[in-house]
């Protein structure tokens, strides 16, 4: 992990390349309603300029991947995880039934893509824009930068409000270029990992992964209870209206650095799973870990299977 560069993310801006990330157009008029009907979120009621998380989910309610949608004038992009385009993409095309007006199309080969973090981020955006982009979360719309024509939209916050640019992939030299030159600063897989595991954001393959349910995951801004029936929305809803989730997703404030992924204990039990591990330089070594609902209330002490390290049960964000 770089500190100068975790600095300037939580002091002034920096970038992040996105595009091994998955984004697809979904265009046809029932576009929404087929997205509406396999992901757990209220596709239908977005208009074109709003977006918001959802989870493509299993039958039995287990997570296939948390995907961002945008609503645009002609289509939704629906953006995946990294390097999971591929298999989402084969997910929507299966389930298209034969009298959907659904087409898909691969938008990451028109399309690049690149996070801008940080508290100056938004002020970066004017400078180079020539205008304030306010947006709500996961709003998008178009704008220009260095002459390119552009797609930016407001995403969950690192350092202050953030933004991701969907950008014709022959302008996206020309984008970061243009950043770098404004005072943007790149920003290293390992010190944005920190910074990820620091907001409590779950990452594909350790916190979201069919091992797991939306609300285990605390994804509740993905998900609505009120929309009707989704593909596992049976399992979700009953463990929402028993309250009874077998684990959730928190924080630990560890004694020593760990790896990750390991098995917690508690008195000889088993009592959950550490998923990522860091060491922060604001909060020490800290992880994210999946711990079972008896040894989840805040201050409670668990181990780490196999070694001496111990880890104090916090509520996220480590940020907060």
């Amino acid at each position: 992990m770089d500190r100068d560069t975790y600095a300037s993310a939580l002091e002034r801006a920096v970038i992040a390349d996105e595009r091994t990330a998955g984004r697809i157009f979904m265009r046809g008029r029932d576009r929404a309603a087929l997205l509406h009907r396999l992901s757990t979120n209220d596709i239908e009621r977005l208009k074109p300029g709003e977006g918001t998380l959802t989870v493509l989910t299993t039958p039995i309610g287990r997570i296939i991947d948390l995907l961002t949608v945008h609503a645009l004038d002609d289509a939704l992009l629906i953006v995946t995880s990294p390097d999971q385009g591929p298999p989402v993409f084969g997910h929507l095309r299966r389930n298209i039934f034969f009298n959907d007006q659904v087409t898909l199309e691969a938008a990451g080969r028109t399309h690049a893509q690149m996070a801008l973090y940080g508290p100056q981020a938004a002020c970066l955006i004017a400078e180079l824009t020539g205008a304030a982009i306010d947006l709500p979360l996961h709003g998008i719309t178009t704008t220009a930068i260095a002459g390119v024509r552009l797609l930016i939209a407001r995403r969950k916050p690192i350092g202050g409000n953030s933004f991701t640019l969907y950008i014709p992939s022959d302008g996206y030299d020309a984008v970061y270029a243009a950043l770098l030159a404004a005072g943007a600063t790149p920003i290293d897989g390992d010190t944005l990992d920190v910074l990820r595991i620091e907001q409590g954001y779950g990452a594909f393959g350790r916190e979201l992964s069919q091992e797991y349910i939306p609300l285990e995951t605390g994804l509740l801004d993905a998900v609505s209870f009120s929309k009707g029936c989704y593909v596992g929305q049976e399992i979700i809803a009953r463990m929402e209206s028993r309250g009874r989730l077998a684990k959730r997703l928190c924080g630990l404030r560890l004694s020593q650095p760990v790896a990750s992924p390991a098995k917690l204990v508690c008195d000889g039990r088993d009592a959950g799973d550490l998923t990522s591990a860091a060491v922060s330089p604001r909060f020490g070594p800290i992880a994210l870990a999946y711990v079972r609902t008896m040894y989840a209330e805040p201050g409670t002490v668990v181990g780490v299977e196999g070694t001496e390290a111990t880890g104090r049960v916090i509520e996220l964000p480590f940020a907060a």
